[in-house]
């Protein structure tokens, strides 16, 4: 039985429900999911710099 892991299962059911764009703060509690994110070629990451400004882009979009 191939294992996934809990980054790929997260990417995969994000995939599932719809979603095709996140915007989020990379650091080191997320190395995991990202690294998932990164082989899902269908969701694009957009990388902020502020907690901040992630919240405001994520709402204006």
């Amino acid at each position: 039985m191939p294992k996934m892991t809990g980054g790929e299962a997260l990417a995969k059911q994000l995939y599932r429900e719809g979603v095709r764009v996140i915007f989020g703060l990379p650091g080191v509690q997320l190395y995991h999911a990202l690294d998932a994110l990164a082989q899902e070629t269908d969701i694009k990451f957009i990388t902020t710099r502020h907690e901040q400004a992630t919240a405001y882009m994520a709402d204006g979009y």
